[in-house]
């Protein structure tokens, strides 16, 4: 809270505060008056029997609105911390992610020529999966995942 701020609130209070306090004694007994501006009932007791200078410091005293601050500004630290931890450890798994699709599509590109035709998918399959893949299925997965339509994988795809 800016200073300004605190000022106008402790004028505010002032202004509310500047009562008799005589008038709302009954039997020995205070009756208190609760402010929107208060903090705490107990200060408001305190205000019937401190200073008028007293009151002003004790209502706005800065130690709880620093304290506030400092845990808003933990918290925003902490959560800055968390988010650049998840972005690092996102990035760090795509990495991977990529490494392994690089990794298997070498495995599928036998001739080294940086595609991976129909014959090396299906060769490729059949070897990883220790089955018979037939030309018609070999050719439905090439249609999948042949995005540029050129009859080729590259390791983009």
């Amino acid at each position: 809270m800016n200073s300004v701020c605190k000022a106008i609130i402790a004028v505010s209070a002032a202004v509310a505060f500047t009562v008799d306090v005589d008038a709302f004694t009954t039997n020995s007994r205070r009756i208190t008056v609760q402010s929107p501006l208060t903090r705490s009932s107990s200060l408001i007791k305190k205000a019937a029997q401190a200073p008028h200078e007293t009151i002003v410091t004790q209502l706005y005293s800065s130690d709880d609105d620093d304290r506030q601050d400092n845990e808003i500004e933990r918290l925003k630290q902490m959560a800055a911390k968390l988010r650049a931890e998840a972005a690092s450890l996102e990035a760090e798994k795509a990495k991977q992610l990529a490494e392994a699709a690089e990794k298997a599509f070498n495995k599928f590109d036998v001739n080294s020529d940086g595609e991976v035709s129909l014959t090396e998918l299906r060769e490729g399959l059949e070897k990883e999966l220790k089955t018979e893949i037939s030309e018609r299925r070999a050719k439905e997965l090439m249609d999948v995942f042949d995005t540029s339509g050129d009859g080729a994988l590259q390791v983009d795809e």
